[in-house]
C-alpha cells in the first residue's frame, strides 16, 4: 500500500470519529448519567438556565395537585426532601411556594453551580457543588 493511501485512511478515520464542531469533548456523552442527559436537551455537554427551566416547570406542575400555581405542605406531604427545604423555597413566608419562588431558587442555584460564569453548567460543575454541600453525588433527581 502506498504512503498516500495510508495517509488517506488515517485522516478519513480521524475525521469519521471526531466530534461535531463546538461539541464538548471533555467527557463522552455515554458517561453522563441519564438525569443529566435529560437536562442537557441539546446534548452540548452542559445545561443552560433555559434548559434547567424547561426541566423544572413540569416537575412543579406535577406536584401542584390542585393546579392553583402554588405548592403547599399538603401537596408535598409525600416528599420528605421537599418538606425539608420548604422554608428555603418559600421566600415570602406565606406557607406556599409559587412558581416564581421555585424559579428564583433554581436560578440562584444555577449561578452558584456555574463556577466559570459562562452561562452553562457542566456535570463536573454540578458534581463540585454537590460534593461541597453534600459529599459525593449519588444518582438522584435534581430540582
Amino acid at each position: 500500500m502506498s504512503r498516500r493511501i495510508v495517509w488517506f485512511v488515517v485522516v478519513a478515520a480521524a475525521l469519521a470519529s471526531s466530534a461535531p464542531l463546538g461539541a464538548d469533548t471533555t467527557r463522552p456523552n455515554t458517561t453522563r448519567p441519564n438525569w443529566f442527559k435529560a437536562l442537557d436537551t441539546d446534548a452540548s455537554g452542559a445545561v443552560t438556565l433555559s434548559e434547567l427551566h424547561h426541566a423544572r416547570w413540569p416537575r412543579f406542575a406535577r406536584l401542584d395537585a390542585n393546579r392553583d400555581g402554588y405548592l403547599d405542605r399538603t401537596e408535598l406531604a409525600g416528599s420528605p426532601q421537599w418538606l425539608q427545604r420548604f422554608e428555603w423555597y418559600d421566600i415570602d413566608r406565606d406557607g406556599r411556594i409559587s412558581i416564581g419562588e421555585y424559579e428564583a431558587k433554581g436560578q440562584s442555584r444555577f449561578v452558584l453551580m456555574d463556577r466559570d460564569g459562562d452561562g452553562r453548567v457542566t456535570l463536573d460543575e454540578m458534581n463540585a457543588m454537590d460534593k461541597a454541600q453534600n459529599g459525593p453525588v449519588a444518582a438522584r433527581t435534581r430540582g
